[in-house]
């Protein structure tokens, strides 16, 4: 049996749609309407970004799942991401996000 409770499953199923999920959707919904790639780029970025900003504890998990650590929704210290990721990586899908609404 798990030892998560069901509200900490339900926190890493969307830390797993916020690292994977979205992807997916995208790529289906692209196949419909090619700039929904570049609009889910931007999604993503403010998603992430307003998640990280609002503490959100499934973008925590997610960025465990991205350093490869153990998600541990009940046990959250801020202070270990790091900017350069919690910013940086939400203005890089932004901006491609942006040229390729513009471009398509």
């Amino acid at each position: 049996m798990s030892k998560h409770s069901g509200k900490e499953k339900r926190i890493i199923a969307l830390a797993y749609l916020h690292r994977y999920g979205w992807i997916a959707i995208a790529f289906l919904l692209t196949l419909i309407y090619p700039k929904f790639l570049f609009i889910s780029f931007i999604a993503f970025s403010i998603w992430s970004f307003v998640g990280y900003k609002c503490r959100w504890k499934h973008i925590f998990c997610s960025y465990q799942n991205a350093y490869h650590i153990k998600m541990t929704p009940d046990s959250i210290d801020w202070n270990w991401i790091k900017k350069s990721d919690a910013y940086l990586i939400p203005i890089i899908f932004f901006i491609i996000g942006i040229a390729g609404v513009i471009i398509i």
